[in-house]
């Protein structure tokens, strides 16, 4: 235990501290309860967005596999090199109770029959079905890495206020208490001695 000097005013500073450490748990059990309460709302929506590549990855590799055998893995190499591009991608950022998170704006992926740059007399409609849904992967996998890293920073900031309010509660807050109760009975210990010197030396008067 610290060592503390048992006195009136360090009872009641003590106490204030004991009066403020409850007030920033409280507060730091809100932040951390509206955080996790945004982590599983985030969760959630990954977990959909999970379910809907995983289907759309399948229905994708179908469709890539009928175009292939129908149009040939020539014309597939052909439109593959016509429809490639650079993406540029910018991330916001977003306050969530003091924390930054990460916030991808929105890219146009999926584009129209005629944007993606190649011929569509040459080919087969499969192709442009499995053009389609490839961009629709390569929109999901952008959105998934977004939310991800949001989770990431969502996760480490509920551990580091957890980590917080435990040292209050489990550390700082007891330790005050026990300098307070030191403290009070140390002044009750000594206001029992004055007493029970007062009374000798009123008796050795009388």
């Amino acid at each position: 235990m610290e060592q503390v000097s048992p006195t009136r005013m360090n009872m009641l500073t003590k106490k204030a501290q004991i009066g403020l450490a409850k007030q920033g748990a409280d507060l730091l059990k809100k932040k951390r309860d509206a955080l996790v309460k945004e982590f599983f709302s985030i969760v959630n929506k990954l977990l959909d967005s999970r379910d809907k590549l995983t289907k759309i990855t399948q229905n994708a590799y179908r469709a890539l596999i009928l175009a292939k055998a129908i149009d040939g893995e020539y014309v597939l190499s052909s439109v593959a090199m016509a429809t490639q591009r650079h993406l540029f991608i910018e991330m916001d950022e977003k306050s969530v109770w003091g924390v930054k998170v990460p916030e991808l704006k929105k890219v146009n992926v999926c584009r129209s029959l005629l944007n993606r740059g190649y011929g569509i007399l040459g080919v087969g409609s499969h192709v442009d079905i499995t053009a389609e849904l490839f961009e629709q992967i390569l929109d999901l996998i952008l959105e998934i890495a977004s939310v991800e890293v949001h989770l990431k920073r969502l996760g480490a900031e509920i551990k580091k206020t957890t980590r917080r309010v435990n040292a209050l509660e489990q550390n700082l807050i007891p330790n005050l208490n026990i300098q307070v109760r030191y403290i009070k009975n140390t002044l009750e210990e000594r206001a029992r001695e004055d007493t029970f010197r007062l009374k000798r030396i009123k008796k050795s008067n009388e």
